[in-house]
């Protein structure tokens, strides 16, 4: 019985030992197991923080790229930097039926520009643009210098802020890209309104907003940068502001309709001294530059300020594109009867390859082609070809009176001149272009006693381009 009960007791001592043995045991596990865990734990937030570092670093770094000959470097980040370059070379042969112009057939660098524009601090872009080419009496000027905010979103919607010198779309042709035009030169209308509060070079501050179907600007603008034609001792202040919106749309269809208002709230002083000289000139070009004669021209008129009105139309529709503007000017006149003018245009182009003119929000208006493919006669691909008609009208009579007579008290007589335009358009790759235009030139204009000194001439012209 003893014996029994000893028996129990040291079994019962050693149950009881190897239950703490198997409790330290377990204790000594856990802490164990914790303590890799912890240790685990710090490695992974090391291999962590080194790789948030390397993403980091891998995102500053710069990265090099080569897009449609264009050099571009960015980072992940918002940095960007690229170079642009746009060379237009034409030349032209004119006929003259009828005209006291001796106009001059030849060639021309219609434009030659280098510039830089970029991206910092993710919501700064900025440009710096120089044009060394012109119409045979420009030299080289700045043609754009400015910084801009992007940050802005009231509302959700995003507002550019802009100051410098640059040229703000004044209409659906000025909104199209001078490397992208279906013509060597925009109509008539859009060219001289552009020029009347814009144009290239203009210094202003402004901001600009788009949706996804629709855009908006508004700027306040001064004078052109450069040489002045005569002194100024008082710069002009002027105003552009534009709508633009394509209310219907898809992949294949696009309708454009806008708007726009211009003008001069103060014309620039050309008198020295306590004189004061405030005239403006309304003249343009037939449409080529290659001569840089101007065919209507209403002269310096005394005026206190002018608006241009536009109206805007087009659609593109898979690989066939419309538009057509209507202009009106109003002159602010001083000692004297306030004239008006008029113009207007209407394109169409087709392109026979497929490509298409696409509407974009970021200027309200229709971008130009890419070639599907590039010009490869091994593989048996010509680029992109489109063929496109333009007809134009621009009127700066007014009051003009007739034909053998003195013009009427406070009549003008600017001319009208219509052109007629049909253009080859062939683009081998996304930076090579030719252009092949005929114009048919008409210009009606009496002199101030009534003598017609109008233009009748047809014009053969070819451009050559590369634009990155």
């Amino acid at each position: 019985m003893k014996t029994m009960m000893r028996a129990s007791l040291v079994a019962a001592l050693l149950a009881g030992v190897a239950q703490d043995a198997l409790a330290q045991t377990a204790e000594e596990r856990i802490a164990a197991l914790e303590a890799k865990i912890a240790a685990l734990t710090g490695e992974l937030a090391d291999i962590k923080a080194a790789t948030q570092k390397a993403e980091a670093e891998r995102r500053k770094a710069p990265a090099t790229a080569l897009s449609n000959g264009r050099p571009t470097i960015s980072t992940g980040d918002g940095q960007r930097f690229a170079v642009r370059g746009l060379m237009q070379f034409d030349a032209a042969a004119y006929d003259e039926k009828r005209g006291t112009n001796d106009l001059s057939s030849g060639t021309n660098f219609r434009r030659a520009r280098l510039g830089v524009e970029g991206t910092f601090a993710r919501d700064w872009n900025y440009a710096l643009t120089g044009e060394f080419g012109g119409s045979g009496a420009e030299s080289a000027v700045l043609n754009q210098a400015y910084v801009e905010y992007a940050g802005w979103r009231p509302g959700g919607v995003p507002v550019r802020l802009r100051a410098g010198a640059w040229a703000t779309p004044v209409g659906l042709e000025d909104a199209t890209n001078n490397a992208e035009g279906l013509f060597i030169e925009r109509a008539a209308a859009p060219e001289l309104v552009r020029n009347i509060a814009g144009g290239d070079g203009r210094a202003g501050v402004g901001a600009f907003a788009n949706g996804e179907r629709w855009y908006a600007s508004g700027v306040l603008t001064g004078a052109v940068v450069g040489t002045p034609a005569a002194p100024e001792f008082d710069e002009q202040i002027g105003y552009i502001g534009r709508l633009a919106w394509s209310p219907l749309g898809d992949k294949d269809f696009a309708l454009h309709v806008g708007g726009s208002v211009s003008g001069v709230l103060k014309v620039a002083d050309t008198g020295a001294g306590a004189a004061r000289t405030r005239q403006l000139r309304l003249r343009e070009r037939p449409e080529l530059r290659v001569d840089g004669a101007r065919l209507v021209d209403t002269g310096n008129l005394n005026a206190s300020g002018a608006t241009a009105y536009g109206a805007e139309l087009g659609f593109n529709y898979r690989n066939l594109q419309a538009s057509a503007e209507a202009f009106r000017i109003d002159l602010d006149r001083t000692g004297g009867p306030n004239p008006n003018f008029d113009g207007w245009y209407v394109q169409a182009a087709w392109t026979i390859t497929g490509e298409q003119h696409a509407w974009t929000s970021q200027s309200g208006g229709f971008r130009g082609i890419r070639p599907n493919t590039s010009f490869n006669p091994a593989e048996g691909t010509w680029g992109a070809i489109e063929i496109a008609g333009r007809y134009s009208v621009l009127d700066l009579d007014d009051n003009a009176g007739s034909r053998g007579v003195a013009a009427p008290a406070g009549g003008v007589r600017g001319g009208e001149q219509t052109v007629t335009t049909a253009a080859l358009n062939w683009y081998p790759n996304a930076v090579v272009r030719f252009q092949l235009q005929y114009q048919h030139i008409d210009v009606d204009r009496l002199s101030a006693t009534g003598v017609e000194v109008g233009d009748d001439a047809n014009v053969l012209s070819i451009r050559s381009q590369f634009a990155f």
